[in-house]
């Protein structure tokens, strides 16, 4: 059974249709991205499948359950995670507290246990506290736990976005666009810590610009224009893609390089 699952997924804004029948299929451990050109529809399928938006038809099934419409939180909850394209962080809290906060996310809480701490609760703190332990050393931020955000080099802010996902101990991490503004040696960082994700278990959809990135890192790419679904495959066979190279409106060299 696929982890992620939709169908005919539609999303329209008036008479606008930013999405137009999506169907994507996503299996366990797989690393799958989507590109297109500005306006394609990426951050709004982003948006419907991980509920910030509700699509107008259309079918999304999560994990085997049905999670059309569902909200942001319970969606959040069941293992699909995302990041945003903006990196929203707490900048007035050291590094290691922002991951604190979202290891906090799919914890049940319980009242009386938190007030007389209870065995139940000091069990779900030791394993908040080695999930922290555990996010920090695989985004690679040993070295600025107690920084601020704000003090950060931008590549240290995108891994802390990561980071912030990963607390939250999804199954399937949905990364909008990882390597925005990073240089060569970042995004090198960032692309080692994507493909250390799926070795330990973690299925990742991405959004990104960065053909380079796309090409070298995903298994399959999906394409979208004006809100449609114009191609799927390997990187191989996209980049050989006559109407994926006409949407971006150059040759296959300018296009994926």
């Amino acid at each position: 059974m696929p982890i992620l699952e939709t169908s005919n997924l539609t999303k329209r804004f008036g008479g606008l249709e930013a999405l137009k029948d999506i169907g994507l299929s996503i299996e366990e451990g797989e690393i799958i991205g989507i590109i297109g050109p500005n306006g394609a529809g990426k951050s709004t399928f982003f948006n419907v499948i991980s509920g910030f938006m509700k699509p107008t038809t259309g079918r999304v099934v999560f994990d085997g359950n049905d999670i059309t419409g569902k909200s942001a939180a319970r969606i959040c909850a069941s293992g699909l995670v995302r990041t945003f394209q903006g990196t929203k962080l707490f900048m007035s809290l050291p590094t290691v507290e922002n991951i604190q906060i979202a290891c906090h996310v799919p914890a049940r809480t319980n009242l009386l246990g938190d007030i007389f701490g209870t065995p139940g609760t000091r069990r779900r703190e030791r394993d908040a506290r080695k999930r922290v332990s555990d996010v920090v050393k695989l985004a690679g931020l040993e070295s600025v736990v107690r920084e601020l955000p704000k003090n950060l080099p931008h590549g240290y802010q995108r891994s802390l976005g990561v980071a912030i996902g990963l607390a939250a101990n999804p199954k399937l991490l949905c990364l909008d666009e990882p390597v925005t503004g990073m240089n060569a040696e970042e995004t090198q960082l960032m692309i080692a810590m994507i493909e250390q994700l799926r070795r330990e278990g973690v299925t990742i959809l991405l959004v990104e610009h960065s053909m380079r990135t796309v090409m070298g890192v995903c298994d399959r790419v999906v394409v979208l224009n004006f809100g449609r679904q114009i191609a799927a495959g390997t990187p191989e066979e996209i980049q050989c893609n006559e109407e994926v190279i006409q949407a971006y409106l150059g040759s296959s060299d300018e296009v994926f390089t």
